[in-house]
C-alpha cells in the first residue's frame, strides 16, 4: 500500500496541481530513501528543473523534468506525496522537501523509510532501479487475455501469489488481489497455471474493474494513504472481503461470511461461498 489504483489518484492529482511548476531546491533530508545518490547530488541534480509531465508504472511515480532526466518515486508501504503551501509545519518522518516556483513545497512523507526516490535517464528508464523485471502494468492495453494466460502457464503457484508478483503484472498489492479474486470468484490457493480460457477472460475483467472503482473513488485509505492533494481515499467503504473477516459476503443473495488466511505472511480475505476451494 498504496497499490495502482492510489498512486493513479495521486498522479492525477499532481498532474493538476505541479504539472509547469520548476523545482527551485531540494533538501532530501534522508539518505536512506534515496537511490545511488547522496543528498547533496540529489539537489544539485533536480533543482532548477521544470516538471513536464507525471506519469505511472505499476505502482511507480515518473515524475519527467526538463533536461531529459526524470524523478522516479516509489511510495511502498506509507509513503505520501503532495503539495503544501509555504508557511505549513513539516509533518513527521518527511524526508524530502521539493520547493516549487509557486511558492508551495512538495512533500515525500514516508514513515517507515521504505520509500524510494530515484534519479533516471529519460531515455533509459528501463534501465533505472526500480523499473528492472517490472511486468506490464495492469492496466495497459498490452495486457490482454492471451498474455495472461501464457503468463500464467508456467506456474504452479497459488494465483494471489502470482499476482502479487510485480514481474508479472506492476501494480496489484494484497488488498486488491484479494478483492479481484472475490469479484471473478476464483479461490485464492487456486494454481496460476489451472485456468482455463474463461477462468483467465473473468480475471481479467475483474482486474480491470476493480482497479477502474478503486481510481473512480479516489483509493483505498486503511493506514496512511492520501491522495495527492492531502486527503483520504474512499474505496475502503466499499472493500467486499478484505478486512471483512466474519462478517456477511457482500455478493448479492450469499449469506456466508468473509474468512482470512495468509499466503507468504500476507492476509487473504475471501468468501468460502463464492470462491469454494479448487478441486
Amino acid at each position: 500500500m498504496p497499490e495502482l489504483p492510489e498512486v493513479e489518484v495521486i498522479r492525477r492529482d499532481l498532474n493538476e496541481t505541479i504539472v509547469g511548476l520548476t523545482i527551485d531546491s531540494v533538501q532530501a533530508r534522508d539518505e536512506m530513501v534515496l537511490v545511488g545518490v547522496t543528498p547533496r547530488q540529489f539537489a544539485r541534480r533536480l533543482s532548477g528543473r521544470q516538471i513536464l509531465d507525471i506519469r505511472r508504472w505499476g505502482k511507480v511515480l515518473i515524475i519527467e523534468l526538463s533536461g531529459g532526466v526524470c524523478l522516479l518515486v516509489h511510495l511502498r508501504m506509507t509513503g505520501r506525496l503532495y503539495p503544501v503551501p509555504a508557511d505549513q509545519t513539516l509533518p513527521d518522518h518527511t524526508r524530502a522537501v521539493f520547493h516549487l516556483s509557486n511558492g508551495q513545497r512538495l512533500l515525500f512523507v514516508n514513515p517507515r523509510r521504505l520509500g524510494r526516490l530515484e534519479i533516471a535517464d529519460s531515455n533509459r528508464l528501463t534501465e533505472a532501479k526500480m523499473l528492472q523485471k517490472m511486468g506490464m502494468d495492469a492496466l495497459s492495453d498490452e495486457v490482454d487475455e492471451q498474455v495472461v494466460g501464457e503468463m500464467l502457464r508456467p506456474h504452479s503457484i497459488a494465483l494471489k501469489q502470482w499476482l502479487l508478483d510485480q514481474t508479472h503484472i506492476a501494480g496489484l498489492g494484497n488488498i486488491y488481489a484479494s478483492e479481484i479474486l472475490h469479484r471473478c470468484r476464483i479461490h485464492p490457493d487456486a494454481l496460476a497455471n489451472s485456468l482455463d480460457p474463461k477462468a483467465v477472460r473473468k480475471l481479467l475483467r475483474a482486474i480491470r474493474r476493480v482497479l477502474d472503482e478503486a481510481i473512480k473513488w479516489r483509493g483505498t485509505t486503511v493506514s496512511d494513504y492520501v491522495t495527492g492533494r492531502g486527503v483520504p481515499g474512499a474505496f475502503q467503504k466499499r472493500l467486499r472481503v478484505y478486512g471483512r473477516e466474519g462478517k456477511r459476503c457482500r455478493r448479492r443473495n450469499c449469506r456466508d461470511t468473509i474468512v482470512r488466511t495468509t499466503h507468504a505472511g500476507r492476509s487473504t480475505y475471501y468468501c468460502p461461498r463464492c470462491q469454494p476451494v479448487p478441486r
